[in-house]
């Protein structure tokens, strides 16, 4: 299969214009607004922006971590198990989508982003 390069009509993802951190279930922007080029290495073109983060972003996440860490604690095994497997669900579910982003970010070909982890026989 063919995949388009960002931007194009045939690519897999559209991305947005620029991403902001995910803290606490919500996106937000840095608090310095600051972001950055992300360059793909397949063109040599930027593809997108990215929040660039610094020391007060990351206390935003570690609060977001520590208030999320009372109810998590709190929830069973088995609840806990069944979340992650959800996620790892969706995970596969999007495993092509995943690799084309990994690929786009990284420049290795599609198959190896596409088997990463997986095991070779």
């Amino acid at each position: 299969m063919i995949y388009g390069l960002p931007g194009s009509s045939t690519s897999k993802i559209s991305y947005k214009s620029k991403y902001d951190n995910f803290i606490g279930g919500e996106f937000i922007p840095p608090v310095k607004q600051q972001y950055f080029d992300v360059i793909t290495p397949i063109t040599g073109q930027v593809y997108t922006r990215a929040a660039r983060s610094t020391a007060e972003d990351i206390e935003l996440a570690l609060d977001a971590a520590h208030k999320a860490f009372e109810s998590w604690s709190k929830t069973s095994v088995t609840e806990r198990a069944n979340i992650l497997l959800k996620i790892a669900d969706r995970l596969e579910q999007n495993l092509e989508l995943l690799a084309y982003a990994e690929t786009v970010d990284n420049g290795k070909p599609i198959r190896e982003t596409l088997n990463a982890g997986q095991p070779e026989f």
